[in-house]
């Protein structure tokens, strides 16, 4: 979802160009100021695949911006598990809401946010029932996820 607009993803890096030096600044929301972390180019790994997160192809800013908000937080541990919404408020300074799925409001404010353009996750719940619902539909429990579009279809 933050990847959608390719200025979101620019403007959190001093610079667009791979570092020959491994070095990347990377510009994040801390305690409500704008601050800069310094994160070099070496990442946890396992079985030669990065331990947490996956880019797509080579793209290096996906492990990055991961290392700079585990870097914020003190640990990659301290970030597992946390809500959506404090990561895009962190990256993009823009307020973020939730909303519970039991919300009667849930597709009008789904809707507003797809058509403005605001960026919109989901969490996959964590009980017994949610889990075999998600294992079924190839989905992990406890985990969010970005929608990218929001669409009513009639059957």
């Amino acid at each position: 979802m933050l990847a959608e607009k390719e200025s979101r993803v620019k403007n959190l890096f001093a610079s667009a160009e791979k570092q020959e030096n491994g070095v990347y600044t990377v510009n994040m929301l801390k305690t409500g100021e704008w601050t800069t972390i310094v994160v070099d180019d070496c990442f946890p790994c396992q079985d030669d695949e990065p331990a947490f997160s996956r880019a797509s192809g080579n793209e290096l800013w996906v492990l990055l911006l991961e290392k700079a908000w585990a870097k914020k937080y003190g640990s990659y541990a301290r970030i597992e598990a946390g809500f959506a919404e404090n990561v895009m408020h962190d990256l993009t300074g823009a307020p973020a809401i939730s909303v519970e799925t039991s919300d009667e409001k849930l597709w009008d404010e789904l809707v507003v946010a797809d058509r403005s353009g605001h960026m919109i996750g989901a969490s996959a719940g964590n009980s017994e029932d949610s889990e075999r619902a998600l294992k079924s539909m190839g989905l992990v429990a406890q985990h969010a996820y970005a929608l990218l579009k929001v669409a009513e279809i009639e059957d």
